[in-house]
């Protein structure tokens, strides 16, 4: 039914905006300190970052929800099939559950001995969630794709990371003098060093996404399924696509057979699990088709493509 359909369409894209919402929410989490530091700088009250911090937490949990009641077939990327940005998504959540609720004055206290402790712990985290956020956010190509949007969200969440390594502001209380050149004049003190190592590794991460295999290899399980989702492939409405820009193997006589009787194989020269390869030929093509084409499918869902898991 029309209607039904684009019931199901509008709910998942107010899935993926907030979802989206959750990531520039994180951004600017890191991006503005809660107290001056060194050099001008825009600054957030602590109780607005601790509400920007709750409203990250909230969106990323509506947007898991969501997504899943707009589409039951979004469910298989709950289970340990679910492929690596799924998971990273997931870690994500997680860090972001650890990071506001664990904020908490009560329980901070609890779990705490002392502020620079928590502070440090606080700061580790956030690192890791920054990597995380952007390898689910290039994998799924939903609203940052192409040779401009991704290099550039690249960016902004490494300067992110580097955001957080601010040093003390002028006349705050320091270490003893003998401390001071060293990395205890970052805002986390005595922990500095492991932060340092933990925020060196996070930008590590987040530069690899630059190559251009990453997105296809993010969307690699590490665990395959016992048999593939089932696809409804309209044929008719692909008449504007050669058959061999699919069935390449008829040109290039690579294989024969089915496409799954190749890419689900042990061939060495197909490295790339069949779900990762379907995922990044189908979804590039509707999302940034060739120029000749007069318009392109939509993308709005899994149960777009798979149909079939839907029928009675």
């Amino acid at each position: 039914m029309p209607g039904a359909a684009s019931k199901i369409s509008l709910l998942w894209e107010c899935a993926q905006i907030l979802g989206l919402g959750a990531v520039g929410a994180c951004l600017l989490l890191m991006l503005l300190p809660v107290r001056a530091r060194a050099g001008p700088a825009l600054t957030l009250a602590l109780r607005h970052h601790q509400w920007l911090g709750w409203g990250a937490l909230a969106s990323a949990i509506a947007h898991a929800a969501l997504s899943i009641i707009a589409d039951p077939v979004a469910f298989e990327h709950l289970k340990p099939t679910a492929p690596y940005y799924e998971w990273a998504g997931l870690w994500a959540l997680l860090l972001l559950l650890l990071l506001s609720p664990g904020s908490m004055s009560r329980l901070r206290r609890q779990l705490w001995k002392n502020h620079r402790r928590f502070q440090g712990m606080h700061v580790a985290a956030a690192c890791v969630l920054m990597p995380a956020l952007a390898a689910h956010v290039l994998a799924t190509q939903h609203f940052v794709r192409g040779a401009v949007l991704a290099p550039l969200f690249i960016v902004l969440c490494s300067v992110a990371v580097l955001a957080l390594l601010r040093p003390r502001r002028a006349g705050e209380v320091m270490a003893p003098e003998r401390e001071i050149t060293r990395p205890h004049r970052l805002v986390f003190g005595r922990h500095s060093r492991k932060v340092l190592l933990v925020a060196a590794v996070a930008l590590i991460a987040t530069g690899c996404l630059f190559s251009a295999r990453a997105s296809i290899a993010l969307r690699g399980a590490m665990l395959e399924r016992a048999a593939p989702v089932k696809v409804a492939f309209p044929h008719e409405q692909h008449r504007a696509v050669g058959c061999v820009e699919c069935h390449h193997n008829f040109t290039d006589r690579t294989g024969s057979g089915s496409c799954y009787a190749c890419h689900r194989s042990a061939r060495p020269d197909l490295r790339v699990g069949a779900e990762a390869r379907f995922h990044d030929f189908c979804l590039g093509c509707h999302r940034a088709p060739p120029r000749h084409f007069e318009r392109e499918g939509p993308v709005t869902g899994c149960s777009t493509c798979h149909v079939s898991q839907r029928a009675p």
